[in-house]
């Protein structure tokens, strides 16, 4: 198989499934978290695989697990994702990587690094300890993009990639506290001007994520701690960002603004 024939889409369905997917000989299933990725499952990820194997899913909560996801169970494509793509029957976590097939077009690497953050990745916006502008150190203004993985080899072709892109990166390693669990690898992209970046070049496709950052966009912060609901309610202008802070914030915030002026 050329790499032509791997469709976008279907680079992005690898992508989250190297984060979020399982396979064993009889099925694929993929798992997410049922408050924040609900959304994506049901209406995202139908049109990709809809678009990429012209199957429907249905999503379903699995209260036992408290997981929302699906089971895959058709055999042709158990088949690709193994034979084609190059996913292990069983266990992966620790020696998945982006499948050679992927890895030689540019556009192919795009789409799997934004289904992978789609699944395992976060997007926060932290406070800065500004000597200048107080409110800074209040409320939350400076963006983060964090994937976490305990495949080296798999951070480190994202790094890359990247780095390639002009998306600046940096890799901490993280030792484990618990004796039977390896250590991990974090990469971060850093600072406004790297967001967009991450945005034009990447994309944002999970809109746990993209909520944050349209409320970053109209707003300039994105109070911490705030559910996909609440975010929701933010961008339709029915809950005002400012109320998860004191109310002298907003009296900081705008006495820093007249000092601009």
């Amino acid at each position: 198989m050329n790499s032509d024939e791997i469709t976008v889409e279907i680079a992005e369905l690898a992508g989250f499934f190297a984060a979020d997917g399982s396979m064993q000989k009889e099925h694929l299933c993929f798992w997410g978290n049922p408050k924040s990725d609900k959304d994506y499952y049901d209406r995202y990820l139908p049109k990709l695989f809809s678009k990429a194997f012209g199957i429907s899913i249905n999503p379903h909560e699995k209260p036992s697990n408290s997981v929302y996801g699906f089971y895959i169970c058709n055999k042709k494509i158990i088949e690709f994702f193994n034979k084609k793509l190059g996913f292990p029957i069983g266990k992966k976590t620790y020696s998945v990587e982006i499948p050679d097939i992927i890895y030689r077009d540019k556009n192919l690497v795009r789409a799997f690094i934004r289904g992978f953050f789609a699944g395992d990745g976060c997007l926060n916006f932290d406070k800065r300890y500004s000597q200048d502008q107080k409110i800074l150190r209040v409320i939350h203004t400076y963006p983060r993009i964090q994937i976490k993985c305990v495949s080296k080899n798999l951070i480190y072709q994202m790094s890359n990639f990247l780095n390639n892109l002009e998306i600046i990166n940096f890799i901490s390693k993280k030792q484990s506290r618990k004796r039977n669990e390896a250590e991990s690898y974090m990469l971060q992209v850093s600072g406004k001007i790297m967001l967009d970046r991450w945005v034009d070049e990447i994309g944002l496709s999970n809109d746990n994520h993209r909520t944050r950052y349209e409320i970053f966009k109209k707003h300039g912060f994105v109070p911490s701690n705030t559910t996909y609901k609440e975010r929701l309610k933010i961008l339709e202008g029915k809950l005002n960002p400012w109320s998860f802070y004191p109310k002298w914030a907003c009296s900081l915030a705008w006495i820093g603004r007249q000092g601009k002026s």
